[in-house]
């Protein structure tokens, strides 16, 4: 491969994710989650996903893998704990260790939360035509491999 396909390459994967990400959390997330009453932002969201996968877990290791600082992790948990979403409980074995499980509103509320993204994914794709969604398609399933092979 030459220097100049290499160098176009580098700029691409350099500038192309902070758009993406842009876009998504703007049109993707934010959009729908403005609909909701309650005010949860994508980052809630994440929360909220994570403890679905995991059930319960610490709140550091929420941050640590979110990568939030402990400040701005304790104040999301307070949001998402004053709305019902989450409740926190002492760790059974160290009682000065503190859990965040996800409640059953939190579990509807993911669940509507993810309908309400789904449809805006569907909505914004729909501009799309038939043989530029294949495209896209294609595209996203070799990148995929791609990654999978780098990383």
């Amino acid at each position: 491969m030459d220097n100049s396909t290499l160098a176009r390459i580098i700029d691409d994967l350099v500038s192309l994710p902070p758009l993406i990400h842009r876009s998504i959390r703007r049109d993707l997330f934010k959009k729908p989650l403005s609909s909701m009453e309650a005010g949860i932002s994508p980052l809630h969201v994440e929360i909220m996903k994570m403890l679905e996968r995991s059930e319960t877990m610490h709140l550091a290791e929420i941050g640590g893998t979110l990568r939030i600082p402990k400040s701005q992790m304790t104040r999301l948990v307070d949001r998402l704990v004053s709305l019902g979403m989450v409740e926190r409980q002492a760790d059974a074995v160290d009682r000065r260790t503190v859990n965040v499980t996800l409640t059953n509103k939190g579990r509807n509320a993911l669940e509507e939360i993810e309908q309400l993204i789904r449809d805006s994914m569907r909505a914004n794709l729909s501009r799309l035509t038939n043989e530029e969604l294949e495209e896209m398609s294609v595209l996203l399933r070799r990148l995929r491999a791609i990654f999978a092979r780098l990383l």
